[in-house]
């Protein structure tokens, strides 16, 4: 499998996408039993893109849009500072 890397996203359209996902029921967020399932599925280093997001800004809040489309995948996004990165691979 590729390795994985962290971009940064658009914050306004990332907030599109988890509010389209949110009402889906396709939002996985930490606490949710699906979230460990999902790692382990698309062979995400979790650990690795929470430190890299933690280091590009403070309070990433990590959160999975599962909705079967190419927008799906791990993001971390700061309310406060209005910032979004997503874990991309290839």
């Amino acid at each position: 499998m590729a390795r994985g890397r962290v971009v940064e996203f658009d914050y306004y359209q990332f907030v599109q996408l988890l509010r389209r996902a949110t009402d889906a029921g396709q939002r996985i967020d930490k606490g949710d039993p699906r979230w460990a399932e999902y790692v382990k599925a698309n062979g995400i280093n979790e650990v690795a893109a929470t430190a890299i997001a933690r280091q590009k800004f403070e309070g990433a809040t990590p959160v999975i849009i599962a909705e079967g489309k190419d927008t799906d995948g791990l993001y971390f996004h700061s309310k406060n500072e209005e910032a979004c990165l997503r874990l991309v691979f290839g």
